[in-house]
């Protein structure tokens, strides 16, 4: 069986010549199709391109209005001000320049003074924002008590808003200490047009209405200068034991007279 069927699979039919190589055909076709997928790629990847690049204009309505382009950033929401008259004022350089004024000057000021402690020069009310800066003085006086004061420069528009109501001494009733004398509130007209309003404070007495004080704790000076500015030093008096204002009137004109304590 085995053999028979070994003879049957040598035997050669004869065929008609087919005029072509079969395996030739073949690979041509193959490199056809593979040509053909590649053109059809192409096209479609191209005609991708060309829908992307085209506005489409609907028949009548003319050329085709292009929307402007979104900004890469948006806008910073507008800043909180407390009013449209307040000024955005840096004072950087100011604050570092007048705290270093002012130490020296309060050092020669109170030769007898101790443990000085001097607060950097701060913006009030809105940082940055408002025309007016403070900073704060404590020191021990020769008899060793705690004592401090506040210097404050103040711009035109702040000297309008906070002192407008200071620019003289205040009238209605006299505050009055035990022995009936009043609180002192003097008017110092200085040259060039300047003027210094000195007020002083007293502890609330007994009835605490605020008719009679016992003693006088501090003062403030203010200094109204000519170019619409103001400079103040609120003398807090005596921090701790006796109370009692902290700076005579020479050294409250120094302070506050003083051209290098300025916002320029």
């Amino acid at each position: 069986m085995d053999e028979l069927e070994n003879r049957l699979r040598g035997i050669k039919l004869a065929e008609p010549p087919l005029g072509f190589d079969p395996d030739e055909v073949a690979g041509t076709a193959a490199k056809k199709l593979r040509n053909r997928r590649g053109v059809v790629a192409t096209g479609v990847a191209t005609l991708a391109v060309i829908a992307a690049a085209v506005v489409f204009v609907a028949p009548g309505d003319g050329p085709a209005k292009v929307s402007p382009a979104a900004p890469t950033s948006s806008a910073l929401p507008p800043q909180v001000r407390p009013d449209e008259h307040t000024p955005l004022v840096d004072l950087t350089a100011q604050k570092a320049r007048n705290l270093e004024h002012l130490r020296k000057t309060v050092m020669n000021l109170l030769p007898g003074a101790t443990g000085f402690e001097f607060g950097e020069f701060e913006q009030d009310y809105y940082p940055a924002e408002w025309d007016v800066m403070t900073a704060s003085v404590r020191y021990r006086d020769a008899s060793d008590v705690e004592r401090g004061f506040n210097v404050t420069l103040a711009g035109v528009v702040s000297t309008k808003k906070m002192y407008s109501d200071r620019a003289a001494c205040p009238g209605g009733p006299v505050v009055t200490l035990p022995d009936g004398k009043p609180l002192r509130c003097e008017v110092l007209p200085q040259p060039g047009g300047t003027r210094v309003v000195i007020m002083e404070k007293g502890n609330p007495g007994a009835d605490l209405k605020g008719s009679t004080v016992e003693s006088v704790s501090g003062r403030d000076a203010i200094a109204f200068l000519a170019d619409g500015t103001a400079v103040t030093v609120t003398d807090l008096g005596a921090l701790s034991g006796p109370r009692g204002p902290s700076l005579n009137d020479q050294q409250l004109l120094r302070l506050v007279l003083d051209p290098e304590l300025t916002l320029r």
